[in-house]
């Protein structure tokens, strides 16, 4: 029996070989594809940041990060806005840099069987295997704290120069 009340509306978020699966209340905007300006000295994972709703928000290469594949910028690039688990004010949110328009998936615990985790590295949770394409579940709580080794508000003095 298929209980819809234990089902989480989720986003699949495409990048270059993997989808990213985060629920719907983990993402605040999805944006059209901007280049993000640069800050100096930062991995390359951490694109650098873009400007939304008035505020800096620091951009990650999820793929880099994860030493999976390259991001490559396409025609149908997107910038998935996500907010911080920890409601941190200095790093309210950050930007996943995808590869293409997100899609809705309703994750069904009784449908959809946890896969293994061997291989993803410390920034991926887990694989979810069923018949379609690659899924992801990220740790945003390690990337948050990835970046905000990389990134914090004061480094945005640097676009001034």
């Amino acid at each position: 029996m298929n209980d819809k009340s234990t089902s989480v509306r989720c986003m699949l978020l495409p990048l270059t070989s993997l989808n990213l699966l985060v629920p719907n209340s983990a993402v605040a905007e999805i944006i059209g594809y901007s280049p993000p300006r640069p800050l100096a000295n930062c991995s390359d994972w951490f694109a650098g940041v873009v400007l939304w709703r008035g505020v800096y928000v620091p951009v990650v290469a999820v793929e880099r990060l994860c030493d999976i594949a390259v991001a490559n910028v396409g025609p149908r690039a997107r910038i998935a806005m996500i907010y911080n688990p920890e409601k941190d004010a200095e790093l309210p949110y950050l930007g996943v840099h995808m590869q293409d328009i997100p899609r809705a998936y309703l994750a069904d615990p009784d449908s959809t069987e946890s896969g293994s985790s061997a291989g993803l590295g410390d920034y991926l949770l887990t694989r979810v295997d069923d018949e379609q394409l690659a899924r992801v579940i990220p740790d945003l709580d390690r990337i948050f704290a990835a970046l905000k080794l990389e990134y914090n508000p004061q480094r945005l003095e640097e676009l001034k120069t």
